[in-house]
């Protein structure tokens, strides 16, 4: 049945925004630079460009302040909104925040393959075409630091027949037209059995 194939991968979209919500969306990778900025700042991490970076964009002037600021309003989207910051850090040759972003690569890559895998979307061998749909402000291409390319090259590497897409629709709204499309047909399958 296709629609059971939509949905499966309507899943891996799902599922794979799910497990790397904490690690590797914008929340998590903005999160984590702003744990580095405070061991920087208290001696227990290296020095990074992060600290003035991320300072800079907040207009705060010490990592002091960085408490205050992440307590006085504690939504995902306002810490998510430093992920440029840290991409340009990153871009700019800055350690601390390439390794925050290969990791966060790598999670999001390991989650992507272990639904591929359980869902059994790339065949037998592993080399079955599926759509690889890209979601998210983190795969956004950048400059130079590009997550998007970089996940679809770790998925590749395991399922060459990974490809990807990028919706034009939110992926909410995309399951809701494929379980709709996927009603639709069973009706009409079933209308035309009793005609």
């Amino acid at each position: 049945f296709k629609w059971r194939r939509l949905v499966k991968r309507q899943l891996v979209k799902l599922i794979s925004s799910c497990c790397g919500t904490m690690y590797c969306s914008g929340y998590g990778i903005s999160a984590q630079a702003l744990t580095a900025v405070v061991r920087a700042y208290d001696g227990r991490g290296p020095e990074t460009v992060l600290t003035n970076n991320i300072l800079d964009f907040l207009g705060l002037a010490s990592p002091d302040e960085l408490i205050g600021w992440t307590y006085e309003d504690q939504s995902w989207a306002r810490i998510a909104d430093i992920l440029p910051v840290v991409v340009e850090s990153a871009e700019a040759g800055d350690e601390v925040a390439n390794k925050i972003l290969h990791n966060s690569v790598g999670e999001l890559a390991s989650s992507v393959k272990a639904v591929v895998q359980r869902l059994a979307l790339s065949g037998e061998d592993g080399k079955d075409l599926f759509p690889l749909v890209m979601v998210g402000k983190v795969l956004e291409a950048n400059q130079r630091w590009d997550i998007g390319k970089e996940v679809i090259s770790c998925v590749t590497k395991t399922y060459p027949g990974a490809y990807p897409i990028h919706p034009e629709v939110e992926p909410a709204v995309g399951a809701a037209l494929l379980a709709w499309n996927a009603i639709a047909s069973e009706l009409d399958g079933d209308l035309r059995a009793a005609a």
